[in-house]
């Protein structure tokens, strides 16, 4: 991980449906964010491009697939020439196109290099709820080598499953950028932070919590991003409203809590073997 590295955490009010709007959002948000905090990691909330889904509505979801897109693809081309022009990483979530099943989407995050270019996409793994109607599961769980550090990705969900986090983890990746449509149905602000510092602390690595604000049909989202030291201290919080968050990640402080507490080095991976049994 190199010495310090500035990330920010863009809590965004997407428009539903509307990609143009909330492109043009992100890349007024990466200019603005590069020469105000001249950061060198910019994070985006899940599914960025075209909001939220709504329950099972075959209409909706023409439309909705209308929205995504391939990856590579005309919206990572855009935001990656924009990350290009600015020289920063940019994390972002989009409804993507499966590229060889028509009418069929995955959840991504796709982690984009101050070249323009795509280093990688993680696929949502665990699908709760109705997004079982419009996504289908990744496979994958990979840590993303750069020259600011590696770096993982978990789309929301996926955050509530400590097994992936640890994956990750055990793939050296040092941040961890967690990106939510956390809404407030059934969840209160606390437990984004909650599962934020926990998995931080028990995997002792950087994470940057970005969820969304806003409302998508009868669902709105309650913000409350947050970014995470290796021992769950918050760097940075947001409240309920559009904001940006932003904080210094050290690697010496990394360092330190890694070799003063030695996690890696503890477990006993021959007693987990129950972990792999189906229910």
């Amino acid at each position: 991980m190199k010495d310090q590295v500035v990330v920010s955490a863009v809590q965004m009010s997407t428009k539903w449906l509307e990609v143009e709007e909330n492109v043009n959002y992100i890349k007024n948000s990466i200019a603005k964010i590069k020469k105000e905090e001249n950061a060198d990691l910019i994070v985006f909330p899940e599914l960025s491009n075209a909001g939220y889904i709504k329950e099972r509505d075959k209409v909706f979801g023409r439309k909705f697939t209308k929205m995504a897109d391939t990856i590579p693809g005309r919206i990572t081309n855009d935001i990656g020439k924009q990350a290009k022009k600015y020289g920063v990483y940019v994390v972002i979530g989009l409804a993507e196109l499966h590229p060889e099943i028509p009418g069929t989407l995955y959840n991504s995050a796709v982690l984009i290099d101050p070249k323009g270019e795509i280093v990688g996409v993680q696929h949502k793994m665990h699908i709760p709820g109705e997004e079982k109607h419009y996504f289908i599961s990744g496979t994958n769980c990979d840590a993303y080598r750069t020259d600011i550090g590696t770096i993982g990705m978990s789309i929301c969900y996926d955050g509530q499953f400590p097994e992936f986090t640890r994956t990750l983890a055990l793939k050296g990746v040092e941040i961890l950028c967690m990106i939510w449509n956390m809404p407030s149905f059934s969840n209160p602000p606390e437990l984004l932070e909650h599962i934020t510092a926990t998995r931080a602390a028990e995997n002792r690595m950087y994470v940057v919590s970005c969820n969304r604000v806003g409302i998508d049909g009868k669902i709105d989202f309650f913000g409350h991003s947050v970014i995470s030291d290796p021992v769950g201290n918050f760097l940075a919080k947001a409240g309920e409203e559009e904001t940006i968050i932003t904080a210094t990640l050290k690697e010496e402080v990394l360092m330190e809590e890694r070799l003063q507490q030695s996690i890696f080095r503890d477990r006993k991976p021959e007693m987990y073997s129950y972990l792999l049994k189906n229910m």
